[in-house]
């Protein structure tokens, strides 16, 4: 999976790239919460690939998270924010990297989640832009972001029995 939000990207320029011949000289680049375009700009590149440049510097910076994150953990683990942090910077430092992994893993279907939206929203607009659709159809934005809610809140789950679990273990040592 760690490398399946670089192939969502992939298909976001791909989908924007393929797009831009046939947009019209004035496209949406907002829609209201039914789905209707209710700001329009006209034809530039600078518009049109603004969202997939936006997805890749967001991307990018998803990707560093986890190793900048790492890195704290073994250099400075008083600023890595973690449940139960008192039991779990006592942890020495390959428990306190165990209980990164859950969260790491986590993150990255969080980062592939997004990737996905920011996918659907570019391969909509351009079905809405060309007349094919009259309105973005909202179900799958409100799918997506519950996805998304859903993601943290397993993501949270799995950092907190992470750490509970090493504390468990360190503190089981005779």
């Amino acid at each position: 999976m760690h490398g399946a939000s670089w192939l969502v990207l992939v298909g976001i320029w791909l989908s924007a790239i393929e797009a831009w011949p046939t947009l019209p000289a004035k496209f949406p680049i907002h829609f209201d919460f039914a789905g209707r375009p209710d700001s329009f700009v006209d034809k530039s590149m600078v518009a049109w690939f603004l969202l997939p440049v936006f997805a890749s510097v967001m991307n990018t910076g998803l990707s560093l998270l986890a190793p900048m994150i790492r890195w704290m953990a073994l250099k400075h683990p008083e600023f890595v924010n973690m449940p139960r942090k008192a039991q779990w910077l006592k942890l020495d430092t390959q428990a306190r990297l165990r209980t990164l992994k859950p969260v790491f893993g986590a993150m990255r279907g969080l980062q592939l989640l997004v990737m996905a939206l920011f996918l659907f929203i570019v391969v909509s607009s351009v079905k809405v832009a060309s007349g094919q659709w009259s309105v973005l159809p909202t179900w799958p934005m409100f799918l997506f972001l519950a996805a998304i809610g859903a993601s943290v809140a397993w993501l949270l789950f799995r950092s907190i029995t992470a750490v509970k679990k090493e504390v468990k273990v360190f503190t089981d040592r005779p």
